[in-house]
């Protein structure tokens, strides 16, 4: 789960979904649980810029040439970004 997501069971879910989709408005992001386990995640439709996916892009290239990461490194810089 995304460090800036905030676990919630289904059923507090469905009886506050009008306001966590106001809160998902606002930037928030919710992982919706059942019996503990992740079934579904609340985000926003909103895009990043492509200027800002551009700008990642540079940044990782530019630690590359400084460093090598490796293969699971760059998968994980890859996924990042996808919620």
């Amino acid at each position: 789960m995304n460090a800036l997501s905030v676990s919630v069971p289904l059923t507090e879910a469905k009886s506050k979904l009008s306001e966590l989709v106001d809160r998902v408005s606002r930037g928030e992001e919710f992982v919706i649980t059942r019996h503990d386990r992740e079934i579904a995640r609340l985000v926003s439709v909103k895009r990043s810029p492509l200027s800002d996916v551009g700008d990642a892009v540079v940044q990782m290239r530019a630690g590359r040439a400084v460093r090598k990461a490796t293969a699971e490194e760059l998968r994980a810089w890859k996924s990042e970004g996808r919620r």
